[in-house]
């Protein structure tokens, strides 16, 4: 018989160190070099917070990503693509609440001509009328989808309880019906103009590269001279705890979602906070999956996740419930995150530091998720620095403190409660002692 294998402590892993270098137009750049992985990964971050689209338009940052990659006037219509697929790569463009984001893939024998079709979209992308008009159509399908899909309808009503209504991020980040209708295509090709421009920008470039990255960065960006407008950047505030039920007729589960408004990275509760809530819903043995799915056998799966955003952040209890036992699977998860008399324990906090330390290498395993990382640190104004301390600080959590950080940032009368499900739940939710604001399906 062969002997079991011996487990050794887990040892200090720190996030590779990138090359920087800064171009004279103010675009950033970063190359990870990282050998055996010859599909380049490729991100180019603006910093671009959706708190200066036009209140009016709300959406139109997320419109002009979808169209950015439609063509450019060096290469019309249908030859941009196909440009793009003689060299193999694959390129996306999305816009976050933070920034907006070009991301290719690549083989590392084509990274310059890739870099120089990323160049052409951001400095002279067709953004045509067909284009912006034909996204524009396809965005408002897709809104009346996500309101009509009880997970996301859920969702997008949880964070207006929970972010102050005057800010940008208590609403979706394609914006609504109304406000993507306004969109016009001289607006989008108006805030391209305004808000794309390299002094905001930052190149993020991992994989083992076949000739000097910086050099082909160089060569591609280096005409880019779009000037850079002034921002302000939100810091968004919470909301008082509410409840919110959205009635729909014949749902056989309920779609809920409990919580509340929270902190960002740069609190200095911040990681004592995330071990509570890895505790709490963050594996599949955690204390409200255990109890809501393995004992009770009241839904698939229930979690807790910390959502830091670069201001604020939300605490989100995510879960679906069968009609039936859904107002006692909401007052069961309201015990359970109620850690008053039942503060963690060393050995569930040592497990959940072992599960977010033992999962950081394997999710930077590949060139394209370091890039991800990076550009998610970029957006959020961290350094390159703040994975290595915030490592360090996880290895130092105790129960005491992430007990305390739980009990400070998840007290019961600072949860919101959003819930779509069946009519018939009107009256035990309220029973339960929730305060219910409608509205309609």
């Amino acid at each position: 018989m062969t002997d079991r294998p011996t487990v050794i402590a887990d040892h200090s892993w720190k996030l590779p160190k990138p090359m920087r270098a800064d171009l004279n137009n103010g675009l950033q750049i970063l190359t990870f070099d990282y050998p055996g992985q010859h599909i380049v990964a490729a991100d180019l971050v603006i910093d671009l917070p959706l708190n200066v689209e036009p209140t009016t338009c709300e959406g139109i940052a997320e419109l002009v990503a979808d169209t950015l990659v439609e063509g450019t006037r060096s290469h019309m219509e249908d030859s941009f693509a196909q440009a793009v697929s003689d060299i193999g790569a694959e390129l996306d463009a999305r816009a976050g609440l933070q920034s907006s984001h070009l991301s290719m893939d690549v083989p590392a024998s084509y990274l310059g001509q890739a870099l120089s079709l990323m160049a052409e979209v951001v400095m002279e992308p067709t953004l045509a009328d067909q284009d912006l008009l034909r996204a524009k159509s396809l965005r408002l399908a897709h809104i009346e989808q996500e309101y009509a899909n009880p997970s996301s309808r859920a969702a997008i009503e949880f964070r207006k309880l929970c972010i102050g209504e005057d800010f940008r991020a208590a609403r979706p980040n394609g914006g609504n019906q109304a406000s993507v209708e306004k969109i016009t295509p001289q607006a989008a090709r108006a805030f391209h103009q305004d808000w794309y421009a390299p002094a905001r920008a930052t190149l993020v470039l991992a994989g083992d590269f076949a000739s000097d990255p910086m050099q082909a960065a160089f060569e591609a960006f280096d005409t880019w001279a779009s000037a850079a407008l002034p921002l302000e950047r939100q810091h968004p505030q919470g909301r008082p705890p509410s409840a919110l039920f959205i009635p729909r007729p014949g749902s056989v589960q309920a779609e809920v979602r409990m919580g509340c408004f929270s902190i960002d990275r740069n609190s200095p509760d911040y990681v004592a906070l995330q071990i509570g809530c890895q505790v709490l819903g963050g594996s599949f043995m955690s204390r409200l999956n255990s109890v809501l799915r393995e004992e009770l056998g009241y839904t698939y799966g229930a979690g807790l996740t910390l959502q830091p955003m670069r201001s604020g952040g939300l605490l989100v209890m995510q879960s679906s419930f069968r009609t039936e036992v859904a107002v006692a699977a909401i007052e069961k998860t309201r015990e359970i995150l109620d850690i008053a008399t039942n503060d963690f324990t060393d050995d569930e906090i040592s497990a959940a530091i072992s599960q977010i330390k033992g999962s950081f290498p394997i999710a930077l395993a590949t060139a394209d998720q370091l890039v991800g990382f990076t550009a998610t640190l970029v957006s959020n104004g961290l350094d390159l620095d703040y994975p290595d301390r915030y490592l360090e600080a996880i290895s130092q959590v105790s129960a005491e403190a992430a007990s305390a950080a739980v009990r400070k940032y998840l007290s019961p009368d600072s949860l919101s409660l959003a819930v779509v499900g069946a009519e018939e739940l009107t009256e035990p939710l309220a029973q339960a002692g929730w305060e219910l604001s409608q509205q309609n399906f």
